[in-house]
C-alpha cells in the first residue's frame, strides 16, 4: 500500500448531502461571521509585541493548570492568519494569540507525523528515540512522555487523535488514561491505508464529550488533553470546498479552515465550562507542506523550510496580558515538553534534547537538529540530516547544502562551496553530535529493529534479514531523484484514466531509476493485475522483496498467490509479512479467506476474529462482513449436521 507521505491517486470526495451542507453553512456563519469581521484588523497589521518568554512568565506560573495540547498535522505557519496569511481566515487559531505568545521561528525535527509527535511528547530528537518514519516504528516504553509525567502527578490524561499513523500500536498512548481514535466514514482510504483518518468535526466531538463528562462528574484533578487534527494532510478533501459560500484558492487551505471551524467549538467548550483561566493551551503544527516548492508535492522527502517550519503558540489569559511574539531565536518542537513542564513547576525528564524556553540565558545561536529518513526508508535515496540555526541551515546530503536564511529565506542559493566560517561551525557541531550519539549508543539508526530470531526466520523464508536502509551501498541524493519520485503521481493519473500501457511503461521506468523505492513496484504489480498478468505481478514483487522485504510488498504478493491458487507460496509470503509487522491484520484475514474458500468455516472464523482483534481500526468493517458470512455458513453446517 502507498506510504503515508507518497503521492496517491485522488481519494473519492466525501459523499454530498444537502442537509450536511446546510448545517455546515449555518455553522460557518454562526461560528465565523462576527469573529471574522473583528479579526480583519489583524490581517492589516501585526498587533504583537516582541518579547522573550522568560521575561513574561516564570517557572511554575501555571502550577496546577490544565494543559490542552492542540496539534495541527501538516500545517504551514504561513497559511495561518496569526502568522500573516490573508487568503483564508483562521479566527479560532488566531484568537489564541489575544492572550498568548507566537513563536515566529519554530522548527520540527522531522517532516513526518509520528517522529515529530514523538519528539514533542518526549523532548528527544528522532535518533535518540529510534523513531525515524511513519508506519514501521514504535516509541519504546523506556521513553517517558508528557502524559506519563503528568499522570504521575495526578493529572487526568486523554488523547484524541485523528490519523492511523498515530494509532496506539505506535507507542504514543503511553501515559494516557484515554487514547481515542476511530476512522470516520469520510476518512477511509482503504482497508490497509496509512492515510485512514478521522475528520476534525468527529475528533472535536470526542474531545468535547470527554470534557463535559468530567464536568458532570465534578472532576477536581487537572487534565492534560491532546487533540490532534489530521485534515490538512494529503489528500485534501475538506467539506468546506463543497460550499459555494466558502472560497479558498487551494483545497489545502480549505482543510485548514475546516479544522479552525471545529477548533472554535472546542475552545468555546473550554470557556463554557469555565476552564479557560486555568488552562494552558499549547498549539503546534507537527510539520509543514511543500505544495510543490523545491519540486516536492507534499512532505517527507526534503528538510527545506516549507516542511520543517512549524506553528507554535502558547496561550492563557491569566499568563499573558496581550499578544506577544518571540522572533529573536529559533526554537524547536523538541522544546514543547520541557517548556510546558517548567510552566507547571515540574522538572523535565533528565538528559533531554529540548530546553525550557523560560530559561533567560538560552543561546540565541543554538542549532536545532533536523532530519528525514523517509527517503532512505521508502524512496531508495539517501537520508538527510542537518542543523538549523535562526539565520542559517546546513544539510548533510550526498550534495551538501548551506543556506543563509536572512538573505535567502526560500533556499534557492546553495552556499555550501562559498567557504563561509559560519558553515564550518555548523559542520563541526553536527559531526560532534552524530559521533556522540554513535559512541553512547543513543543513535538507533534508521532501520526497524528485529530480533535475531526474526531475522533468521525472514532469511529462512528466502528474504533479506534486514531492511533496505541497512544494506551497504551508496544511496542517491533525493534531489537527483525527485523527478522520478513525482512521476508516480503521473502513473496513477494514467492508470485512473484507463491508459494502462502508458502507465505500465512509465512505472517500469521509475522502478528502474529508483532502486529500493517500493511504490512504483506496487504500481507495476497493480497494473499487471488490471491487465490479467498475475504471474508477471508476482515476479515483480518477488524480485523486489528478496532484496527489500516489506510488509506492504509481501502482503500484495500473498494476495496475488492466493488469486493464482498458489497457497503454499501465499503462506510463505504471509509468514514473512508477519515477521515484519505482527499487527498486520490482513495476514490472518487472508488466511481466513483461504479457509473460507476451502469451506473450513470454523477456522476461518478464528482467523477473522484475530484480524479484528489486532487491526480492527483499519479492517473492522471489511472483516466483520466476512466474519458474519463465515459464521452463517458454519451455522448452516451445524444445522444440517443435526
Amino acid at each position: 500500500m502507498p506510504n503515508d507521505n507518497l503521492p496517491t491517486a485522488n481519494a473519492p470526495a466525501p459523499p454530498k448531502s444537502r442537509g450536511r451542507m446546510v448545517l455546515l453553512a449555518v455553522m460557518v456563519l454562526a461560528a465565523g461571521l462576527g469573529v471574522w469581521q473583528s479579526w480583519d484588523v489583524w490581517f492589516k497589521h501585526d498587533p504583537t509585541r516582541p518579547a522573550v518568554l522568560a521575561e513574561l512568565v516564570h517557572p511554575g506560573a501555571a502550577a496546577g493548570y490544565n494543559v490542552l495540547l492542540i496539534t495541527l498535522d501538516t500545517t504551514r505557519p504561513d497559511h495561518l492568519g496569526c502568522y500573516g496569511y490573508t487568503k483564508i481566515k483562521t479566527p479560532a487559531i488566531d484568537s489564541l494569540l489575544e492572550h498568548g505568545v507566537r513563536f515566529d521561528d519554530a522548527v520540527a525535527s522531522a517532516p513526518l507525523t509520528l517522529p515529530s509527535h514523538a519528539t514533542m511528547m518526549t523532548g528527544l530528537y528522532p535518533p535518540r528515540l529510534g523513531v525515524r518514519d511513519n508506519g514501521s516504528y514504535r516509541l519504546a516504553a523506556e521513553h517517558r512522555t508528557m502524559a506519563e509525567v503528568l499522570k504521575e502527578t495526578g493529572y487526568d490524561t486523554a488523547a484524541f487523535v485523528s490519523a492511523f499513523v498515530l494509532d496506539k500500536r505506535f507507542g504514543l498512548d503511553q501515559g494516557f488514561d484515554v487514547y481515542d481514535f476511530a476512522v470516520s466514514d469520510q476518512g477511509r482510504r482503504g482497508p490497509e491505508s496509512m492515510l485512514n483518518e478521522r475528520r476534525a468535526d468527529a475528533v472535536t466531538t470526542s474531545a468535547i464529550d470527554w470534557l463535559e463528562q468530567r464536568a458532570r462528574r465534578g472532576a477536581k484533578d487537572p487534565f492534560f488533553a491532546w487533540v490532534h487534527y489530521y485534515d490538512p494532510h494529503h489528500p485534501y478533501t475538506s467539506p468546506l470546498a463543497e460550499l459555494g459560500a466558502f472560497r479558498a484558492e487551494s483545497a489545502y487551505d480549505a482543510e485548514i479552515a475546516f479544522v479552525d471551524l471545529h477548533l472554535k467549538r472546542l475552545l468555546n467548550t473550554v470557556d463554557r465550562l469555565d476552564l479557560g483561566d486555568r488552562t494552558l493551551i499549547v498549539l503546534a503544527s507537527d510539520h509543514g507542506e511543500s505544495l510543490n516548492e523545491h519540486q516536492e508535492i507534499t512532505h517527507g522527502v526534503f528538510i527545506y523550510e516549507v516542511t520543517i517550519r512549524a506553528a507554535l503558540l502558547l496561550s492563557c489569559p491569566t499568563l499573558f496580558d496581550r499578544p506577544y511574539r518571540a522572533d529573536d531565536r529559533v526554537v524547536g518542537l523538541v522544546d514543547v515538553l520541557p517548556t510546558t513542564l517548567d510552566l507547571l513547576g515540574m522538572p523535565p525528564p533528565s538528559a533531554g534534547d529540548g530546553q525550557s524556553l523560560l530559561q533567560a540565558h538560552a543561546d540565541p545561536e543554538r542549532p536545532i537538529y533536523i532530519e528525514s529518513y523517509h527517503p532512505r526508508e521508502q524512496l531508495g535515496c539517501s537520508e538527510l540530516v542537518g542543523l538549523r540555526r535562526h539565520t542559517d541551515k546546513y544539510i548533510l546530503a550526498p550534495t551538501a547544502e548551506y543556506y543563509d536564511l536572512r538573505k535567502d529565506p526560500k533556499e534557492t542559493r546553495n552556499r555550501y562551496d562559498a567557504g563561509l566560517a559560519r558553515l564550518t561551525s555548523l559542520k563541526e557541531q553536527l559531526a560532534d553530535l552524530l559521533q556522540r550519539w554513535r559512541q553512547t549508543g543513543s543513535d538507533r539508526g534508521g532501520a526497524k529493529v528485529m530480533s535475531p530470531e526474526e531475522e533468521a526466520r525472514l532469511r529462512s523464508l528466502g528474504y533479506a534479514g534486514t531492511t533496505a536502509i541497512t544494506t551497504a551501498r551508496s544511496w542517491p541524493d533525493p534531489k537527483d531523484q525527485i523527478e522520478f519520485i513525482n512521476q508516480t503521481q503521473q502513473v496513477n493519473e494514467l492508470a485512473t484514466s484507463g491508459r494502462y500501457d502508458e502507465a505500465l511503461a512509465l512505472a517500469q521506468q521509475v522502478a528502474a531509476k529508483c532502486e529500493g523505492y517500493a511504490y512504483p513496484v506496487l504500481l507495476l504489480a497493480q497494473l499487471y493485475e488490471k491487465t490479467d498478468r498475475l504471474q508477471e505481478a508476482c515476479g515483480v514483487l518477488q524480485a523486489y522483496a528478496e532484496h527489500y522485504p516489506s510488509a506492504d510488498i509481501l502482503m500484495h504478493l500473498a494476495k496475488d498467490h492466493f488469486a493464482l491458487r498458489q497457497y503454499d507460496r501465499m503462506e510463505e509470503s504471509l509468514q514473512a509479512a508477519e515477521v515484519l509487522d505482527p499487527r498486520r491484520g490482513s495476514v490472518p484475514e487472508l488466511r481466513g479467506d483461504r479457509l473460507f474458500a476451502a469451506e473450513r468455516y470454523a477456522e476461518a472464523v478464528r482467523q477473522y476474529e484475530k484480524a479484528i482483534e489486532i487491526d480492527g481500526i483499519r479492517l473492522g468493517l471489511e472483516v466483520r462482513d466476512k466474519l458474519v458470512a463465515a459464521r452463517a455458513r458454519l451455522d448452516d453446517l451445524n444445522h444440517k449436521g443435526n
